[in-house]
């Protein structure tokens, strides 16, 4: 068994998008590893590289996982070369390989980041030269091995990044909607939301249909990288092939125990062409049992089945709020119709969240919410309220709108 890969643990850190830290640092905690640090956009823990292909495999909220290899001061650039040079690369690349260098930096001496990643790669191909008579090739891509540097000020920190692609990419969505949420976040939301997993999963304004399928796979405590066949792990020196096989391997078998469990996700959409792409992306994700019903409608007449007793069912909605997509002067409606779902929704026992990046406009809709988080997507700031209700003026405002129709 290589020692590198199994049995050297050091501190590892999970990244994430802003505002998901808290859902992240439960979801590290649940597979067993001690929670460090909590950042806005990470979360610190400890384990070995192959702890890191579990990591990989079983979170849903994150983006990378990074293992640290070191850290240390530099003032300039060339103390960071001089203590990279250090390193032992030859335990972690192959020399016939490829590798590529991310980066966070934000030092006084350095007016272009690229300078830096490329003292990273300087001190890797002289250390390899040196101990392997030749040196892996690199570039941008995040194929193969990745490293990244993290550097602000003085201190300096250098992982193996075993991710590459961003966790959040899951290889089931062929079809997308004009504004989708990252199913890393989707996951976030739903998460966040408590739903027990026995009562029905409620996803009107559907979109291409993300925050059913992350429902589906949570309900069916299906890994979400189980779909993927390259990380960047694979790719170093150190990789042992039989761990991975047999990791995956129990989390299949684990999945395949629990895929049948009953669970019931009704998402609609008034735009028939998300409904189609809502079913295929189903389809790709492997909803062969086809838990996940998708039909066109208003959000007002979406559908909302009775709870079963002593069970509390969720609806999640993503409207469009005219960042990216929809006129704001013609949103207001469509929150104020939301909200009178949400309304029968609770009659039938089930708890509503609206996710919006304008919750101005929310509130001038009548949508009053005691209780809101907030996330990013992508850099804009957004909120999940938390079982919001319309004011009586709203609910006047829609009444009226529909007896003209």
């Amino acid at each position: 068994m290589n020692d590198t890969f199994s049995a050297q643990p050091s501190d590892v850190v999970v990244t994430c998008s802003s505002g998901v830290a808290p859902v992240l640092s439960r979801e590290i905690a649940a597979l067993g590893f001690k929670v460090g640090a909590v950042g806005e956009t990470s979360v610190e823990t400890e384990g070995t590289l192959a702890d890191c292909m579990r990591l990989n495999l079983h979170l849903r909220t994150a983006h990378r996982v990074l293992y640290a290899l070191d850290r240390f001061r530099a003032r300039r650039g060339e103390d960071l070369y001089d203590e990279l040079v250090s390193i032992p690369w030859e335990r972690y690349l192959d020399p016939d390989g490829y590798f590529s260098v991310d980066r966070a930096v934000d030092n006084p001496t350095i007016r272009d980041t690229r300078f830096a990643a490329l003292k990273v790669k300087d001190a890797v191909a002289d250390r390899m030269r040196n101990a392997c008579g030749r040196r892996p090739n690199s570039g941008k891509e995040r194929t193969d091995a990745c490293l990244f540097l993290h550097w602000i000020g003085e201190r300096a920190s250098i992982y193996v990044d075993t991710t590459g692609q961003s966790l959040s990419f899951r290889g089931y969505r062929a079809e997308s909607s004009a504004a989708p949420l990252r199913e890393s976040l989707a996951a976030a939301l739903v998460l966040s939301s408590g739903w027990d997993r026995r009562a029905p999963f409620l996803n009107p304004m559907c979109g291409g249909g993300t925050l059913a399928v992350e429902a589906l796979w949570i309900a069916q405590e299906r890994p979400p990288a189980l779909l993927r066949d390259n990380f960047a792990f694979m790719h170093l020196a150190c990789f042992e092939p039989s761990l991975w096989t047999d990791l995956r391997g129990a989390a299949l078998r684990r999945f395949e125990e629990t895929r049948r469990a009953p669970v019931e996700i009704f998402a609609s959409d008034i735009d028939g062409a998300m409904v189609r792409a809502t079913l295929k992306n189903a389809a790709a994700a492997g909803d062969e049992a086809r838990a996940i019903r998708a039909e066109t409608c208003d959000v007002v007449a979406s559908p909302h089945p009775p709870c079963p007793a002593g069970a509390s069912g969720v609806a999640i909605l993503n409207p469009p709020y005219g960042g990216r997509i929809g006129d704001p002067t013609r949103l207001r409606d469509t929150d104020e119709d939301l909200g009178v779902f949400l309304q029968a929704a609770a009659a039938d026992g089930y708890r509503g969240y609206v996710f919006t990046g304008n919750p101005e406009l929310a509130e001038a809709a009548g949508l009053r919410a005691e209780r809101s988080r907030r996330f990013y997507s992508g850099d804009l700031e957004c909120t999940l309220l938390e079982e919001p209700s319309l004011d009586d003026a709203a609910r006047r405002r829609f009444a009226r709108r529909h007896r003209a129709d």
